[in-house]
């Protein structure tokens, strides 16, 4: 009954205009505001951790609309899944930084793209796999049901995905060596032994390794992109970031750490856009508190 519902709520939300449904999506932030949710609870966590520097009450504006971001995320759903590809992209008002990529391409080199869960992370998979050869990392959901939906939404562009198994990973190698894109979410934390602690947002993160290892084996381009959300419902505005170093002669640990930074650089342009209710720091070093 739940992934009926769930399929027929992307139906009816597709055919809406993204500024009705990024309406619906500020009244969803509010009720999570108002309900003092989980995901508001976690929010106000990261927040005050990540942004010490801020003030109680510019923290508390960071997490209203931190949340409301995140209502628009939700509302917004249907239409990056549920609508034509061609309908989608016309979202994309305008971008930077794309000939970053477009230079590593031509030039003979792979390039890994880091889509950190900020803005919608949906839209940038759905615009590159339709520029660019792309291959990317799919874990099935957690709802069986709705694998096939998800399958048909993100392969609709042209984005070949690929399992998270041995396998994955080496169509993942084949694809850096004949210089194509492989993308990747850099930010959610990997099952133990897949990934290594490093500073994010000065707070040790348990951080997955898979990017830095390809980076560093086959001397790719390494960008970060996002598409951040423009006021009113005007649309999205593609931003794409070269990293600020080469991998190449970094090993695993200094590797890992730089794509942090990368990602947090990336996040702080806009950072009320990013996942914060996510529990990032869920996994801690030997000997550390919880904090959650």
């Amino acid at each position: 009954m739940k992934i009926h519902l769930l399929k027929f709520v992307i139906l009816i939300t597709s055919y809406m205009p993204l500024k009705m449904a990024h309406v619906i999506g500020v009244f969803i932030g509010w009720i999570y505001q108002i309900k003092n949710s989980k995901m508001k609870r976690v929010a106000e966590i990261n927040i005050k951790r990540c942004f010490p520097e801020l003030t109680a009450d510019q923290q508390h504006r960071m997490l209203q609309k931190t949340l409301i971001e995140t209502g628009k995320l939700i509302s917004e759903m249907g239409i990056m899944w549920g609508r034509p590809a061609d309908s989608v992209l016309a979202l994309v008002k305008s971008t930077e930084g794309e000939d970053h990529v477009r230079s590593a391409i031509l030039g003979g080199k792979g390039v890994l793209l880091a889509m950190p869960h900020t803005g919608s992370w949906e839209l940038v998979a759905l615009y590159c796999a339709k520029h660019f050869p792309m291959t990317t990392l799919y874990r099935p959901p957690k709802l069986k049901g709705f694998d096939a939906k998800i399958r048909q939404a993100r392969q609709r562009t042209g984005a070949e995905l690929v399992p998270t198994d041995n396998s994955g990973v080496r169509a993942l190698s084949k694809a850096l060596k004949e210089a194509r894109m492989v993308g990747l979410l850099p930010d959610q934390e990997p099952s133990m032994g897949n990934g290594v602690f490093a500073p994010f947002f000065n707070i040790a993160a348990y951080t997955m390794t898979l990017l830095p290892r390809l980076a560093i084996k086959y001397n790719c381009q390494v960008i970060y992109a996002c598409a951040e959300r423009l006021p009113a419902g005007r649309g999205f505005k593609l931003v794409f970031r070269l990293s600020a170093e080469s991998f190449a002669d970094k090993d695993l640990h200094q590797a890992t750490e730089l794509m942090n930074k990368d990602v947090e650089r990336l996040v702080r342009e806009c950072p009320e856009q990013y996942q914060w209710i996510y529990k990032r720091f869920k996994t801690r070093p030997e000997h550390e508190a919880l904090i959650y």
